[in-house]
């Protein structure tokens, strides 16, 4: 089925949530997108064998984790699918259609964050996980698997509630990591309680004998704020999405 196709099909039936869910995850593969997530993927666990080589492995395979992986690589990997989640049916010429259909909604949102979370989690958790079995940390494995787990999904409600909201959302992603999350997240006293870095770091705190470069505060509570990151988000997207002019 065409993509045209598939946009005819979201109200044919009443699993419009599914439809859409599918809908999206289709125009969000590309092989270009892959080549390009899955070279940042390989790049963590290739520094996870640098790791291996330091006297202190778990610590080395945390700081992967920490620096490259929670800072850089999900964020980056989440920016580049998320704001073009709805942003790609934009250039389809497939939004207008989908706005003139019977679907709540909260549905286009909430299916473009799953779409986005599906993706982004073998693409980045699993290198990062495999990062840390590789520097024969194992210990800290456990703390990285849901320590991005949880940034990809906090990411994926933001950077698809940025494609909402923002003409040019890429950039304002982008500046939002480097400036935010990478830049007042470590240099700004306090700022890591309000970064999704910050509370994923605390996560990745749950591994053993490491020192966290970043803290936001308890690991537990972070079990709460991320996944209302992205809820948070969503709601915002939906709201957005619903006063929204579609040409």
């Amino acid at each position: 089925m065409t993509t045209a196709g598939a946009a005819a099909s979201v109200a044919a039936r009443p699993g419009a949530l599914v439809a859409l869910y599918r809908l999206l995850l289709r125009t969000q593969v590309t092989v270009q997108r892959l080549l390009g997530i899955g070279a940042l993927g390989a790049l963590a666990v290739v520094m996870g064998i640098f790791a291996r080589l330091d006297s202190n492995s778990p610590q080395a395979a945390a700081d992967v984790v920490s620096s490259y992986g929670l800072a850089v690589l999900v964020p980056l990997a989440t920016l580049w699918l998320g704001t073009a989640a709805i942003g790609d049916l934009v250039e389809d010429r497939l939004l207008a259609y989908l706005w003139l259909k019977p679907v709540a909604r909260w549905q286009l949102p909430a299916a473009a964050i799953m779409a986005t979370f599906t993706i982004v989690l073998p693409l980045t958790v699993l290198p990062l996980t495999a990062s840390t079995l590789v520097a024969g940390a194992s210990d800290v494995a456990p703390a990285a698997l849901l320590a991005s787990a949880l940034a990809a999904l906090a990411y994926s409600g933001l950077f698809v509630a940025a494609g909402v909201w923002f003409g040019r959302a890429v950039w304002v992603g982008l500046t939002f990591v480097l400036v935010w999350e990478n830049g007042a997240a470590y240099s700004a006293e306090g700022a890591a309680r309000f970064t999704v870095v910050g509370w994923a770091s605390s996560v990745l705190g749950l591994a053993p004998d490491v020192e966290l470069q970043l803290d936001a505060g308890r690991a537990g509570v972070a079990f709460v704020v991320l996944p209302a990151v992205a809820v948070g988000a969503w709601l915002a997207a939906s709201w957005r999405y619903a006063r929204a002019d579609i040409d």
